[in-house]
């Protein structure tokens, strides 16, 4: 019976295969792959016994395979271009059960593998902090990010930094768009530079230097401590090279962004984590003080910055310390104390303090992506509105705007549509917009959730993204422009070859799908649950609530710098989780 069953599971697996693939039914690949598929099928029936722990595979294996299979369906046309609704019925359930069977499957013996693996090994063996190594790795970093910085010097530099440089030098208004205290930190660097330069280019430069430097002793901080931890050196060896082998990873490091400092915040903020819960494990009721003080410090520092680097963080470290607090309630007092300060000073500088710096508040609007994509997509889908609700909508701008340039993966026409328009009447009727957003979500659900999908979908779908690395200077009006030290072929060569290498280039290519790094945090959080390790998970909070956020205000579907933190937080969070201490 169970081989007949396998036989029927390996051909829908292979049903599958032909339609996310668009193979004909002909091609001889099908045959390999129903025979992989057999075989992995037999193999995890011996693998797999009757004891109390395969239920815990079993109902994760199942829950995460359900979910890839639906988020798939929602994420790519499983119709096959068919028209006839039963053929598409056949065909969607077909390549549904497919996507199921394959992912559970091979989910299954991962996670029964892995849960008996940790049961097998031995506790890890840690070490003192080791300067050395920390200085090492940095240098290694910092080496590698100067070509970058030769390639294009003074910084690489889009609309958005330009705008904080215009901010920076006076010539713009100071706005917490991109949060201001990052324009500060950048205008105190530019300022420096040109303090000694006297050039605008040496201010940009001053800037762009820092940032490599705080990348680099970063980074070295982040495998000195899986040294600390006990991670063998090929291990940390192979951190270093999934970092330094990733050309955006270098390339952020030399570009002007905000997210290039959060994101190491972010990976810092969470080695703290687990070295508190390292420490909170091995029962230490006298821990060493200059651990502790280390600890506190960068808590405090590196939840400050997360808070304040972007607006999403602030949210997100939040929610973070409310769940890490509540499952670390047996020392609350030392934590929460560290935690309200972090929230209390973030909120001052999110309030007060950037009152009396004179910096204008953000605009509210660009809150509102999502729900503004929903409406808008109503619009450009001619579903139907009352006249009420026309007039509402066209007391803020036109819908021809909306149609002329609506993109169903960006939200910046409907932000624009609102800002072009009279944004006063916006301003002071969010009210009432929301109850319109909800009355004509009530009309029209699958063009709400068909909006949300087509704006989110790059975060947790297997999508390649739409943005990754930028060169140079963008055209701008204050008459900059890169000056690199290498130009000529040599410049255009090296540029494609960073931006086209993943797509060329199986598995590699899976470094650059944000989606795939979530799937992977969730297989990552299901191992843990199996072999019974789930205070390993305190650790995955903050890169996982900001990616919650993300999931409700991105405006762009498949940025990749949105997703930088998890991505480069990952490698250590999967270390962390299959070694044992």
């Amino acid at each position: 019976m169970k081989q007949i069953r396998n036989l029927i599971l390996s051909f829908f697996v292979t049903y599958a295969w032909m339609n996310i693939g668009g193979l004909e039914s002909t091609n001889i690949l099908l045959l390999c792959v129903f025979a992989s598929s057999f075989i992995v099928l037999l193999y995890r029936d011996e693998l797999i016994s009757s004891d109390s722990d395969n239920k815990k595979i079993r109902i994760a294996s199942y829950s995460l395979g359900a979910l890839f299979a639906i988020l798939y369906a929602l994420f790519d046309d499983l119709s096959g271009g068919l028209e006839n609704r039963l053929f598409i019925a056949v065909f969607v359930t077909c390549s549904l059960i497919g996507l199921f069977v394959m992912f559970q499957a091979l989910l299954e013996i991962m996670i029964t593998k892995t849960v008996r693996a940790f049961n097998e090994k031995k506790n890890l063996t840690g070490n003192a902090f080791s300067l050395k190594i920390f200085l090492t790795y940095a240098a290694i970093v910092f080496v590698c990010c100067i070509p970058f910085l030769a390639l294009n010097y003074p910084g690489v530099m889009t609309p958005d930094s330009l705008s904080q440089l215009r901010q920076a030098i006076g010539t713009e208004e100071y706005v917490n768009h991109h949060p201001w205290i990052h324009t500060a930190l950048f205008r105190l660097f530019y300022n420096i530079g040109y303090f000694f330069t006297k050039d605008m280019y040496g201010g940009i430069f001053s800037y762009t230097l820092f940032q490599i430097l705080m990348v680099s002793l970063t980074i070295g901080y982040a495998i000195e401590c899986m040294y600390e931890y006990g991670v063998r050196k090929s291990t940390r060896i192979c951190l270093l090279l999934i970092f330094i082998l990733l050309p955006y990873n270098l390339m952020y490091a030399v570009t002007i962004w905000k997210d290039v400092l959060f994101s190491m915040s972010v990976l810092v903020f969470t080695l703290t984590i687990m070295r508190i819960c390292i420490r909170t494990g091995k029962q230490h009721d006298k821990d060493d003080k200059k651990d502790s003080l280390r600890d506190g410090i960068l808590f405090v520092i590196c939840g400050f910055f997360m808070c304040v680097l972007r607006h999403n963080g602030y949210y997100a470290f939040i929610a973070t310390v409310v769940i890490w607090l509540f499952l670390m309630r047996k020392q609350l007092k030392r934590y929460i104390i560290m935690s309200l300060l972090v929230i209390v000073a973030a909120s001052l500088c999110r309030g007060p303090l950037m009152r009396a710096c004179q910096v204008q508040k953000d605009d509210y609007v660009f809150n509102l992506c999502i729900p503004l994509q929903q409406i808008g997509r109503v619009i450009v889908d001619n579903e139907q509105m009352s006249d009420e609700q026309i007039r509402w909508l066209e007391s803020i701008n036109s819908f021809d705007y909306i149609r002329a340039g609506y993109s169903i993966q960006g939200a910046d026409t409907m932000t624009s549509w609102v800002i072009d328009g009279d944004k006063q009447f916006f301003d002071s009727h969010k009210k009432e917009f929301f109850g319109l957003w909800i009355n004509i979500g009530l009309k029209h659900p699958l063009t709400y959730i068909k909006a949300y999908i087509d704006l989110t979908m790059g975060y947790w779908a297997p999508m390649n993204p739409q943005q990754t690395v930028n060169f140079g200077i963008t055209e701008n009006d204050m008459d900059l422009y890169e000056k690199p030290v290498i130009n000529g072929p040599v410049l255009i060569k090296i540029n494609e070859l960073m931006t086209k290498l993943y797509s060329m280039i199986p598995i590699y290519g899976q470094f650059y799908c944000m989606g795939g790094f979530l799937w992977i945090l969730l297989i990552l959080a299901a191992i843990c649950i199996c072999s019974k390790r789930a205070d390993k998970l305190y650790p995955y909070l903050p890169v996982f609530m900001l990616t919650m956020t993300l999931l409700l205000a991105t405006p762009l579907v498949a940025d990749l710098r949105y997703a930088y933190a998890l991505m480069l937080t990952l490698p250590y969070i999967a270390v962390y989780s299959f070694n044992n201490d």
